[in-house]
Order: C-alpha cells, then sequence, then structure tokens
C-alpha cells in the first residue's frame, strides 16, 4: 500500500509537470520532422519590408490589407478581414471580383473595408478589424505609426504599378512562394495559348490602348490593361507610340492622334460622350473603319487590370472580344 501511495504522489507530480510544460508552448504549434519526433514551429517570423525588420505571426489568421495585394493574398489562401481594394468610383465599396471574393455569401462575413488604397486609409476601420498582421502600402507611410499601435505592419515598398515585384514580395512574407510562381507560370501559360490564337486571327496587325475622357485623350504603354496587352499577350505595338509618363501613359491630341493608326484599339472610355468619339477624326482611324475597336470602362482598367484576379479576368475578356472580331468578318 505504501509503495502504491508513493507511485500514485510521483504519478500525479509528472503530470502537474507535463501540464505546465504543455502550458508553456501553448503557442508554439508542432509538426513532425523527417525521423517522425514533434518539432517546435515558431509562433513569430522576422522579415524585412520596406522600412527593417519586422516580428509577424508566423501563421497569421486576420490579415488587414491596405496596400493593394488582396486579390494576391486570395490566391495566397489568405483571406482578408479589412481591405483596401475598393471601387476607384466609390471607396466605401469592394470592387465586383471581391465582392464575389469577399461579400456575406462567402462564409456569413464581409471584409471591412478601409477607403481606397491609394489614398491613406480609415484607421478607425482597420482598428475595428482587430487584425493580427497589417499589410501597408507607399501610400500609407504617413500612418505607419498608428497602424503599428494596432498590429504588426508590414511596409510593402511596391505600389499601384507595380503587380509582379508587389505578389512577389507578399508570397514571400508569407512563405508562400512556391504557391504565387504556380499561378504565375499557369497565367503565363494561359496568356502565350491566347497570344497564339489572336496572332493567328490578327496576323501582324498592331495594338493601341487609348483612355478617352470628356477633356483629353491618353495613349498608354504600360501598367494595367497596357501590360496585360504588351507584356503578358505580348501584341505588337502600334508604332508612334509614345513614351510613356511614370503611370504608363502619355496625354495627347486629336492632331496627333490622326498620325497614329493603329489595325486595332483597345478604347477606354466610361461614356461615349467623350472629346474623342465626337471627333471627325476618331471615325476616320483605320480600326475605326474596320470595326476593330474593343471596349472596356476606365472604371474597368482601375479596379481589375492591375491586380491577380483581375487582370486573368481583363485579359480573357479582351481574348474574346479580340477573336470574335476576327471570326465575325
Amino acid at each position: 500500500m505504501l509503495y502504491f501511495k508513493k507511485m500514485s504522489g510521483i504519478f500525479f507530480c509528472g503530470v502537474i509537470v507535463l501540464l505546465a510544460a504543455c502550458a508553456n508552448q501553448a503557442e508554439i504549434p508542432a509538426q513532425l520532422n523527417n525521423e517522425g519526433a514533434i518539432d517546435a514551429v515558431p509562433a513569430t517570423r522576422i522579415i524585412e519590408d520596406a522600412g527593417g525588420t519586422v516580428t509577424i505571426p508566423a501563421k497569421p489568421l486576420r490579415i488587414a490589407d491596405v496596400s493593394g495585394s488582396t486579390e494576391e493574398l486570395l490566391i495566397l489562401g489568405h483571406r482578408p478581414v479589412l481591405t483596401g481594394n475598393t471601387d476607384m468610383r466609390d471607396p466605401l465599396a469592394l470592387t465586383p471580383i471581391l465582392t464575389e471574393q469577399l461579400g456575406e455569401q462567402q462564409s456569413g462575413s464581409k471584409a471591412a473595408v478601409a477607403g481606397w488604397f491609394q489614398t491613406e486609409v480609415n484607421i478607425e476601420a482597420v482598428m475595428e478589424a482587430a487584425p493580427d498582421l497589417i499589410f501597408a502600402g507607399p501610400t500609407q507611410e504617413n500612418i505607419v505609426d498608428q497602424l503599428e499601435k494596432i498590429a504588426p505592419t508590414v511596409r510593402v515598398p511596391y505600389g499601384f504599378n507595380a503587380f509582379r515585384e508587389r505578389f512577389a514580395f507578399i508570397a514571400q512574407v508569407l512563405d508562400k512562394t512556391a504557391d504565387m510562381e504556380a499561378w504565375i507560370q499557369d497565367y503565363e501559360q494561359l496568356a502565350d495559348e491566347l497570344h497564339g490564337q489572336i496572332a493567328a486571327a490578327t496576323g501582324e496587325g498592331t495594338f493601341a490602348i487609348i483612355e478617352a475622357t470628356q477633356k483629353e485623350i491618353r495613349i498608354y504603354a504600360r501598367t494595367g490593361v497596357a501590360d496585360i496587352v504588351f507584356h503578358d499577350l505580348k501584341l505588337p505595338q502600334a508604332p508612334g507610340t509614345p513614351s510613356p509618363d511614370g503611370w504608363g501613359g502619355k496625354v495627347t491630341s486629336l492632331e496627333a492622334l490622326s498620325s497614329f493608326d493603329a489595325d486595332h484599339i483597345i478604347l477606354m472610355a466610361d461614356s461615349e460622350q467623350n472629346v474623342l468619339e465626337e471627333s471627325n477624326i476618331w471615325k476616320g482611324l483605320k480600326a475605326v473603319k474596320e470595326n476593330h475597336i474593343y471596349r472596356m470602362t476606365t472604371r474597368q482598367n482601375y479596379n481589375e487590370a492591375f491586380f491577380a484576379l483581375g487582370k486573368r479576368q481583363v485579359m480573357e475578356q479582351l481574348a474574346d472580344d479580340i477573336l470574335k472580331a476576327a471570326h465575325n468578318k
């Protein structure tokens, strides 16, 4: 009996020690190594961002994104609780693509918005979302100190026009580079396939991207839709395309447009009541006469063509429009 009591006491103490040890390791998940033994997985990681080193959760569960990277986060398996990817015309509304991805029908709760990420976002909205990690872009540089008081904040060094660099950076921070590369590979394979189909249908025909407003005309050479057309689909750029300013295009005049005669034109315009389509110069262009005009809105360009899910959608839409026009001849 005395022996049994001693052994019970030893067993009881052992349980207490074990429970204490488990409590100390509660925030450190475990995984099996190659030899079948249990290795502790760190609860945090140290990464390099635009401002230096940052300690972030190893497995963030509540990401607030005000860097413009929400579509890329979704591809990498993270559903942000707050986003700055809002409609360019309505900074309190999700873009159409993100309405589908982050709307209430997907999980019973809608992601919060903090305003358009190209502006300084709503700090109170970020705080109410209770994130455990925040991604902030160059536009939020003046409020980083405030964001850091809410949660660890990663400064993304790439903004609106640097899709590939931004995507790669986000993937590296979250240790999801392989997932990013797989998506890019699939996207580029689709682009190559569509290039072949379009080239077969349009031959050596050249392309131009023109945006028309009620006040001016802009010709794009890169960024957004131009990045999709000239970089991804590798379609030939019309001779005379002006060298772009930092935003990717150049403001031009109707007179200059008269000597810029592309075979195919992707026209970005939110209304037919614009300075371009009301002119006789426009009606005399080769692409207009041959019905090689492919329309989209400026709003769609800025809401979709600068982000992963939107780029793929816009690319497929443009390819479909071009091929339909060629087949209807």
